[in-house]
């Protein structure tokens, strides 16, 4: 069985930018994200810090590579791209070891 992957990517923005035009940015790589092979969700937090997390879980480790492979040279991730403080940028990919179901519904 072939099991999920995450994409966990860390950073700060550099001095300047703010996050809503970070997350303008980003929201303008929602239909290119979309359409790759293999993804499935997406989520983009900032901490208490100032360091970002932009959260991806693709079908598995060749579709995350993929992507990894194409979002630097997609003309919609330019701006992104000039906005993050690139020394402080990490990626990991991970398995997805487990998931917990969301909670029903309360009414």
């Amino acid at each position: 069985m072939t099991k999920t992957v995450v994409e966990v990517v860390t950073f700060k923005l550099n001095p300047g930018v703010s996050d809503a035009d970070y997350v303008a940015a980003t929201q303008k790589t929602e239909s290119f994200i979309g359409s790759l092979r293999g993804f499935i969700d997406r989520r983009l937090s900032k901490g208490e810090d100032g360091t970002w997390m932009d959260y991806v879980i693709w079908a598995d480790l060749a579709a995350a590579q993929e992507a990894s492979a194409k979002f630097p040279q997609a003309d919609c991730t330019a701006d992104i791209m000039r906005m993050i403080d690139q020394s402080s940028l990490v990626m990991r990919h991970e398995t997805q070891m487990w998931t917990m179901a969301p909670a029903p519904a309360m009414g």
